[in-house]
């Protein structure tokens, strides 16, 4: 699969009426109690259903989703060949960091549901299906547009990490009410060796290796951010005090954190590449890099990390900035292992 199947892709047909059903579906299962009503736009949660911010929502989330899938289609997979509709097995790609990726959004967006529910005054139970339907929504609809795509497919794998990231948010907030394990990511800007890339097969000129990754996973904040699957790290960071409510030496607010990443991928198999893929024989550009100088590596971090929603702060504004920014990991000191390289220590890790 190319990288280029990012964590934010493409619709179904009908995503406005369904989504719009799913939210006034899971709103009809709160029950309203007499209380101040909060106004329409303020952060203030609603105690009961509150008919205006449902209808805001559900008025956004018609208009936003599809325009928001259409313009994705039209400036990515449109410029792909279509086919009919298909199945690509895709678990042995990229070190599995894309599959990281799918958990991790899924989450996030489940998580995004279940507040945005919640703050519409719908009960818990409700607002954590509204979350659970958003992120699968947008999810599967990726996946949908990937099996009618030449260049991708439909993938299982996919799906499963999908589920496996709206379940982990939606058991935690049903068990505990609260997120006691959080998925987050990093990103850092690569450094990579001044090393020429010869063809191993037919004639073409060198490549750096800094250009074969801009090549393949793209330039800028949004590469870092969704695709450079080199630069990219995902962890699973765990409030130890929310576990043990007898340890006040804890502060609430300290996470661990264990994450995984990967290096020295410049292909989603193995070390070689094709700058055309529709090239057939023995005269087609084929490049690669040295597995023994630059090793596919699995790297493995242990850190530590802040729950930004655990720091004590009552103003709303600066509440809902803080629980925005906890989708990321903190940078902090951190252990790395990996097969290839050992232990290493770092003072800061981003």
């Amino acid at each position: 699969m190319n990288p280029r199947k990012t964590t934010l892709k493409a619709g179904l047909k009908s995503p406005a009426l369904i989504l719009a059903f799913l939210w006034g579906w899971t709103a009809a299962m709160a029950q309203p109690v007499e209380y101040r009503r909060p106004r329409t736009f303020s952060l203030e949660r609603a105690d009961s259903l509150h008919h205006p911010r449902l209808w805001v929502g559900a008025g956004v989330a018609a208009v936003g989703y599809p325009v928001g899938m259409s313009m994705l289609w039209n400036s990515w997979y449109a410029k792909y060949p279509f086919q009919r509709f298909h199945f690509f097995n895709d678990l042995q790609e990229w070190q599995q960091m894309d599959k990281l990726g799918h958990v991790y959004s899924a989450y996030q967006e489940t998580r995004l549901g279940y507040h945005l529910g919640y703050w519409a005054g719908m009960k818990p139970k409700s607002a954590i299906w509204t979350g659970i339907a958003l992120g699968q929504l947008v999810q599967t609809s990726f996946e949908v547009f990937d099996g009618f795509s030449s260049e991708w497919g439909f993938s299982l794998g996919d799906i499963g990490a999908n589920v496996t990231g709206s379940a982990l948010f939606a058991l935690q907030q049903h068990t505990w009410r609260e997120q006691r394990i959080t998925l987050k990511m990093s990103t850092k800007i690569p450094r990579y060796p001044d090393v020429l890339v010869y063809p191993s097969q037919g004639n073409g000129p060198p490549i750096s290796l800094q250009d074969r990754a801009d090549a393949l996973y793209g330039t800028g904040l949004s590469s870092l951010l969704l695709k450079n699957y080199n630069a990219q790290a995902m962890w699973v960071s765990v409030n130890p005090r929310s576990f043990a409510q007898k340890a006040t030496w804890l502060p609430r607010w300290l996470n661990v954190s264990v994450g995984m990443g990967a290096d020295n991928m410049f292909s989603g198999f193995g070390y070689t590449w094709q700058p055309d893929k529709s090239c057939t024989g023995p005269d087609c550009l084929v490049y690669a890099v040295d597995p023994a100088q630059f090793p596919r590596t699995r790297q493995w971090f242990l850190s530590l990390d802040v729950d930004l929603t655990r720091i004590p702060v009552k103003n709303r504004t600066l509440k809902t900035v803080l629980a925005t920014l906890n989708m990321f990991k903190i940078p902090a000191p951190t252990l790395e292992w990996s097969r290839q390289r050992g232990v290493n220590a770092y003072w800061m890790y981003f």
